[in-house]
């Protein structure tokens, strides 16, 4: 599952399962129609499900894709997830892009809302 609503000026993206094609099939035209309208970046909050379980060989190709192409429409991003995995692949694909970049725990859902669109941490 790969799911996205827009909310207080926000791209809110929720990740759960496995992802293969089929998520990006419907995921990646609802971006780009977000994507055109915003006059530069798009801030997004990117929320790991629990049940949330990497991606199958499709799923990865195609957001290997998504994130080349895309790459200059994201603004500030902030991955929310619970696990120690998740946040050693954050740290390591936030090498690859140009976007302000940074992971919160669960707990730390609107700290995450607040750094997306401010760029400041809470103290």
């Amino acid at each position: 599952m790969l799911a996205l609503k827009e909310e207080n000026g926000l791209l809110w993206i929720r990740a759960g399962g496995r992802l293969g094609d089929e998520a990006y099939d419907r995921f990646v035209p609802q971006f780009e129609h977000i994507a055109e309208r915003e006059a530069g970046t798009v801030p997004m909050v990117i929320e790991l499900a629990p049940d949330f379980s990497g991606w199958d060989f499709g799923g990865l190709w195609r957001d290997l894709k998504f994130d080349i192409r895309h790459k200059d429409c994201f603004g500030r991003i902030a991955m929310i997830g619970d696990s120690k995995w998740e946040e050693r692949g954050w740290k390591l694909s936030s090498s690859l892009f140009r976007a302000e970049m940074k992971f919160f725990r669960p707990s730390q859902r609107s700290h995450a809302e607040s750094w997306v669109q401010t760029g400041e941490d809470a103290a």
